[in-house]
């Protein structure tokens, strides 16, 4: 199953029900690069120790971003039989905040993902955004300082933002007290982005999400507006607007409270991004890295290490793929 923003927020109670039952989960990523070639001695090499690979391989994860991540969910019914639930999910960083988020494409790599029929549409459009711990916290004090703001500069965003004021400033002239507007045709961070914006600037209005790219405007006395903003009935509240901001790494976060045992295949890469993008930007040090990765996972399975133990134990062909071993298997 695919999904993108618009849908995730549905999607994660039932990943939720679904991971905490699961017996393992296997993920897998796409990325807009590998190994940065723009930097001197920074080609993996076979004499590479595994802290020189680890300080290579972090240049191109801080260069380079996720596009996809694809989850696995696997449940045991009973002695030899597993259910599986798998999902992909399409990514892009979080742009509510105030430092952009910049990345690096490969060539290669994205014409890798174009023979594969990757939906660069999705990626851009419909990605789920995600942040690390320090990017949350970046957020929550401008929150809290109201110096927040969107990192687009997109002329289209730009242009929806506008269209909203300027319909909201025209309406509120002639409104009475408890009427409503209804805003329509917004998606994203439009949603939140509008209600701050407009609250900012007028006391004198209240909005709520309606679902389906509306927002209502509805035009209170300040002491009314006051009393709404303690209730609950506020959707703009800097843990609802973090929660939404924060995009993937909820499900992240479930991951890491669950402990299930993670697989993948030759799973550096992976595991480094899940560090950088969704935990904490990657250390220097490579043993640290090691510490905090065993602390959210501390049952990994790589399969391509499993095939290489396998070899030296048993008959089985060399083999580095994951597509060549479950060929292997198959015979």
């Amino acid at each position: 199953m695919e999904v993108g923003a618009e849908g995730f927020a549905r999607h994660l109670p039932r990943l939720r029900r679904r991971i905490l039952r699961a017996t393992f989960v296997a993920l897998d990523m796409e990325f807009t690069g590998l190994h940065s070639t723009s930097l001197q001695n920074n080609e993996p090499s076979l004499f590479d120790s595994p802290a020189e690979r680890y300080v290579k391989a972090r240049q191109g994860v801080q260069r380079f971003t996720l596009v996809q991540l694809g989850l696995a969910i696997f449940s045991k019914e009973n002695s030899n039989k597993y259910v599986v639930h798998s999902y992909n999910f399409f990514l892009f960083p979080s742009t509510l905040g105030v430092k952009d988020v910049e990345f690096t494409l490969s060539a290669s790599s994205i014409q890798f993902l174009s023979h594969y029929g990757f939906d660069y549409n999705k990626f851009l459009k419909d990605g789920i955004p995600y942040m690390n711990e320090v990017q949350e916290k970046f957020l929550r004090q401008h929150l809290l300082a109201g110096t927040w703001k969107i990192c687009s500069t997109s002329n289209a965003d730009r242009d929806v933002m506008k269209k909203a004021i300027d319909e909201v400033t025209t309406w509120i002239a002639a409104a009475k007290e408890g009427d409503t507007l209804i805003l329509q045709d917004l998606s994203g961070y439009h949603m939140i982005e509008v209600q701050l914006v407009l609250r900012q600037a007028l006391e004198n209005v209240w909005t709520e999400p309606l679902g389906d790219k509306k927002v209502m405007v509805k035009k209170v006395n300040p002491e009314h507006r006051q009393l709404l903003e303690n209730s609950s009935y506020d959707y703009c509240k800097e843990e609802l607007i973090l929660l939404s901001a924060r995009g993937f790494t909820n499900l992240f976060k479930i991951l890491v409270k669950v402990k299930k045992p993670l697989v993948g295949h030759n799973m550096l890469m992976d595991l480094m991004h899940l560090h950088d993008k969704f935990y904490r930007p990657l250390p220097e040090s490579y043993e640290e890295f090691k510490r905090n990765i065993h602390n959210l996972f501390p049952v990994i399975i790589d399969t391509k290490t499993v095939t290489k133990s396998v070899q030296k134990k048993c008959l089985f062909p060399r083999v580095s793929s994951l597509v060549e071993a479950y060929a292997v298997l198959c015979r």
